[in-house]
């Protein structure tokens, strides 16, 4: 009997990730002018950033920094606009900036945020999250409740139709093009993958958890988080994956994760309620949870460079992590 147990323990110790003692980190929190909750982050460069948020039913929040996150002001949006909460939002390198939110809304800029302008997506349904594919294109990822997601496209210059093209019964969740032609999805028990630019998708491995965020070195190797908790690595596309953490073992702590990125030196971080922040040094291979700095949900993460990364959430958030 003894030597079940203990064997048990040993099968089930490995999968827990942020499981040593806590680690002291680099934190400082930013006054950001808005109350309300702020989901996304993103910086263009070195010193523009951006993001995003609101409140479900009556307000979008866009916020911008030209100082390199230390400070930030509200970016004015169109007033003929729905006013509803931002998502999700995605940043080219051209300089064009565009963001999906609550009942269909969209706003984008083709000048680094200067001025956006304001696009209804034809569906009117909940959009939450946006990749680039091309130049020319990027993909939209939505749905609502536990069901009911949702794919299409978007021309980066607000023309062209935006109908949804496909759709799944399970809630999607992010998305992401490591190429024009290879991209994943991940949302509800699944990630998908594929691997003509957008026009089909399929079913990876990955399973066993409300898959909430993803973020890709490269077109092979990535890693997927969950709202139980769980993280898996892919080093083969998706074919397999590892569980780095087992967020539905029963020895497992509990925790919920909302985003993940990570920077160009193997470094990840991955946050979520309650003030979660898990940091890997070795590329996912393992994590350690920081000292708690704040209660509030964290709910998105961006590396603006290798040294400085950028965290915001609830009631306007925003906190600066260095090294």
């Amino acid at each position: 009997m003894h030597k079940c147990f203990f064997a048990f323990l040993l099968f089930c110790f490995p999968l827990s990730a942020c499981k040593k003692a806590s680690i002291k980190i680099n934190v400082k929190e930013i006054h950001t002018p808005t109350t309300y909750r702020l989901n996304k982050i993103g910086f263009f460069n070195s010193l523009i950033g951006f993001a995003v948020g609101g409140e479900q039913f009556s307000a979008p929040s866009l916020l911008i920094s030209k100082d390199g996150g230390i400070s930030w002001q509200v970016q004015n949006l169109p007033e003929n606009a729905e006013k509803k909460e931002i998502y999700g939002m995605a940043i080219h390198n051209s300089g064009t900036i565009i963001t999906v939110g609550y009942g269909g809304t969209i706003y984008y800029s083709n000048d680094t945020g200067k001025n956006f302008e304001y696009r209804q997506h034809t569906s009117w349904k909940e959009l939450k999250s946006i990749s680039f594919r091309d130049d020319d294109t990027s993909y939209i990822a939505g749905g609502t409740g536990f069901d009911a997601g949702h794919v299409s496209a978007f021309k980066n210059d607000g023309t062209g139709s935006n109908q949804i093209q496909t759709t799944w019964n399970l809630q999607l969740s992010d998305i992401h093009f490591c190429d024009k032609n290879t991209g994943y999805i991940c949302g509800y028990g699944t990630v998908l993958k594929t691997k003509d630019g957008g026009k089909t998708w399929n079913y990876t491995s990955a399973k066993n958890d409300f898959f909430t965020a993803m973020c890709w070195k490269n077109q092979q190797v990535g890693i997927v988080v969950g709202y139980e908790g769980s993280i898996l690595k892919t080093i083969d596309g998706g074919d397999t994956w590892q569980t780095i953490r087992n967020g539905n073992s029963v020895t497992t702590k509990k925790q919920h994760f909302l985003d993940v990125d990570r920077n160009t030196q193997n470094k990840m971080i991955a946050v979520g309620e309650n003030g979660l922040v898990c940091i890997s040094s070795n590329d996912g291979d393992s994590w350690q949870e920081t000292h708690s700095f704040t209660n509030k949900d964290l709910r998105g993460i961006t590396f603006r460079d290798d040294q400085n990364s950028f965290i915001v959430g609830e009631q306007g958030s925003l906190f600066h992590v260095t090294e």
